[in-house]
């Protein structure tokens, strides 16, 4: 035989909580962008003016946006091509982070010959950047890096790139999110970089992956807004800069 049903009363309560907790974390979401666009907050990117931010685009290699991405990754290179339309006219650093294919592995690094093997493949096709990317980009920077290595601050010349041109804020965007940017994610911040991650311009394909990285780590360490939030909240905060 069964005990008792839940009180009217306590029926009651969970409905009103539940009633209450969409338009409550739409509130906490308000008032994080808030605090992330505090032109007076030095570990917020709204402290920091186009000429010390940077948009780094991570691995979009046209074989990875095929094949490694998952099902988001075609969306997240179209919003990184307007991302990265907006930040030029803002006069936002642009700066393409690559593998060079035509390394060797470092000698410690695992799996060195299966990393080989993708590397001749990738060499017969997919390891550009697609056009999207492309347009108008003379005064773009591109740093590469080793094959084996995962950051994209293992690239040389890329950190006094950043220093010498007075650089303190990252904004991140590529593929994938479990790989490429979260060690560039995570490096950076303990580096003393402000970063911030746009969540739509992100991919991996293991989706529940993606969200955990995005949700739990990447939000402890730095920023995740999406393409639109970033852009609407770094002009405001940015008027007479």
């Amino acid at each position: 035989m069964s005990g008792p049903g839940p009180s009217k009363y306590k029926v009651q309560q969970a409905s009103l909580k539940f009633a209450n907790f969409e338009p409550q974390k739409k509130y906490q979401h308000m008032a994080s962008l808030t605090a992330m666009f505090d032109p007076e907050n030095e570990s917020a990117p709204g402290h920091y003016g186009s000429s010390q931010t940077a948009l780094l685009l991570l691995d979009f290699h046209s074989a990875f946006i095929e094949k490694a991405g998952g099902r988001r990754a075609a969306m997240a290179l179209q919003v990184a091509a307007k991302m990265r339309i907006w930040a030029k006219s803002r006069g936002i650093h642009i700066i393409h982070c690559l593998i060079d294919f035509n390394a060797t592995p470092h000698a410690t690094c695992k799996d060195a010959q299966r990393l080989l093997s993708g590397a001749e493949t990738m060499r017969l096709g997919g390891a550009g950047e697609p056009s999207e990317l492309l347009t108008g980009a003379e005064d773009d920077a591109t740093f590469t890096r080793k094959l084996g290595y995962v950051s994209a601050r293992k690239s040389p010349g890329l950190d006094d790139f950043l220093r010498k041109n007075g650089i303190r804020s990252l904004i991140l965007a590529g593929l994938s999110t479990s790989g490429c940017v979260m060690r560039t994610a995570l490096a950076a911040t303990d580096a003393e970089y402000v970063v911030t991650a746009i969540s739509d311009a992100c991919a991996d394909r293991d989706e529940d992956l993606h969200d955990v990285v995005l949700g739990k780590i990447l939000k402890n360490r730095g920023y995740v807004v999406t393409a639109v939030e970033f852009q609407e909240g770094f002009v405001e905060a940015t008027i007479g800069r």
